[in-house]
């Protein structure tokens, strides 16, 4: 039987940031529940600082180091299944949680015994250059907020989730996704075999720094993670087909390629690939310039280059595990509902097709 008035904390850490990890440790704890924390070390070769393993002897945090390096998902895993609290809290090992996010959870948890979670919310900084602008302008951590928009909800991200040990999967997070996705994979899973949602907790906040440095090859994992879940049966429900975006164009004209120098020329099909790229861009700077309400070309380029990342790393994951029918597939991320329509419009699809078939049809006739 779990300890229904106890709360695991699970941080898997590769980093051991002491001061960060302090923070996190020095929380206010609510009345009435006891906290445990699970701190899993899953770099072997970094020292871990003397404060941390002060703890650790005192018993006010559980340490485990793992041997080898195991990834986020094992780690996480390793550390859920070492508590024996009713509640895990799931949280990432550089985030600043507020003084009073273990209170809000608590009031949760006290009028929904039987919830199999509650969502929080991850909050990033203020963006201080055109890179963290775009990152927001582009909607990539508009999940980390959905707690504030939305009573219920089928997944956050895993930097702020408190789940309910006696609803989860057994399996928990799928151990072989290591590009990303596995949080949505395994929280939309566990929602759909529970046939519940996770109840939203505004109150219950952390924040998150920036990805600093490394962001087009972060936005291509995430791509190439969302493709790899895509094909499980949790998710593939929720997935559609949707107008070709710019590098699935790219691989059409090149599958096409003998045919338009059969009947043009190598100069007619690089002005069409260069009119492709040039759209694309065009469009990025049309929404930029709307969502921010000024024109900014370093914004705009950042813009262009994220959402071409991830569109990228999704084709080429699906591409390189022989799985066509990636190629126009979406997964609707919101999971609203099973089979969602297929090929959406939006402004800026419209936008974007208008000027296409203008500028290849002014090409080719």
């Amino acid at each position: 039987m779990y300890q229904s008035s106890s709360i695991d904390i699970v941080i898997p850490s590769f980093r051991l940031d002491e001061s960060i990890l302090l923070n996190i440790f020095k929380i206010e704890r609510p009345d009435g529940f006891l906290v445990n924390f699970y701190l899993v070390a899953d770099n072997p070769s970094i020292v871990i600082p003397n404060r941390i393993l002060e703890l650790a002897a005192k018993n006010e945090i559980n340490l485990i180091r793992n041997e080898v390096n195991l990834g986020f998902s094992k780690t996480r895993n390793n550390g859920i299944r070492l508590g024996n609290s009713k509640w895990v809290l799931l949280l990432d090992d550089d985030i600043v949680p507020s003084e009073k996010l273990l209170i809000a959870y608590a009031d949760a948890i006290k009028s929904n015994q039987d919830s199999i979670g509650f969502a929080g919310v991850t909050n990033f900084p203020e963006p201080f250059d055109a890179t963290t602008l775009a990152l927001e302008v582009n909607g990539d951590t508009g999940h980390c907020k959905s707690a504030t928009q939305k009573s219920e909800l089928m997944w956050v991200p895993t930097t702020n989730i408190m789940l309910n040990r006696e609803s989860m999967d057994p399996a928990l997070f799928n151990e072989n996704l290591s590009k990303g996705g596995e949080d949505v994979e395994f929280l939309v899973r566990n929602a759909l075999l529970n046939k519940k949602k996770y109840i939203s907790v505004p109150d219950a906040i952390v924040e998150h720094p920036w990805w600093l440095g490394g962001t087009t090859k972060r936005l291509f994992r995430y791509g190439a993670g969302a493709a790899q879940i895509a094909a499980f049966p949790s998710i593939n429900k929720y997935t559609y087909y949707n107008f070709t975006n710019t590098s699935e164009t790219l691989l059409l004209l090149l599958i096409l390629s003998p045919l338009i120098l059969v009947n043009y020329s190598s100069s007619v099909l690089f002005l069409l690939a260069l009119i492709l790229i040039s759209i694309e861009f065009i469009t990025n700077c049309i929404r930029g310039t709307f969502l921010t309400g000024k024109f900014s070309l370093s914004l705009n380029v950042n813009l262009f280059w994220i959402k071409n990342c991830y569109e990228a790393g999704y084709l080429f994951e699906s591409l390189s595990r022989g799985r066509l029918s990636g190629f126009g597939e979406r997964i609707e991320m919101g999971f609203a509902k099973e089979n969602p329509g297929w090929f959406r419009l939006n402004k800026w699809k419209i936008i974007k097709m208008v000027l296409l078939i203008i500028m290849f049809t002014a090409t080719l006739l």
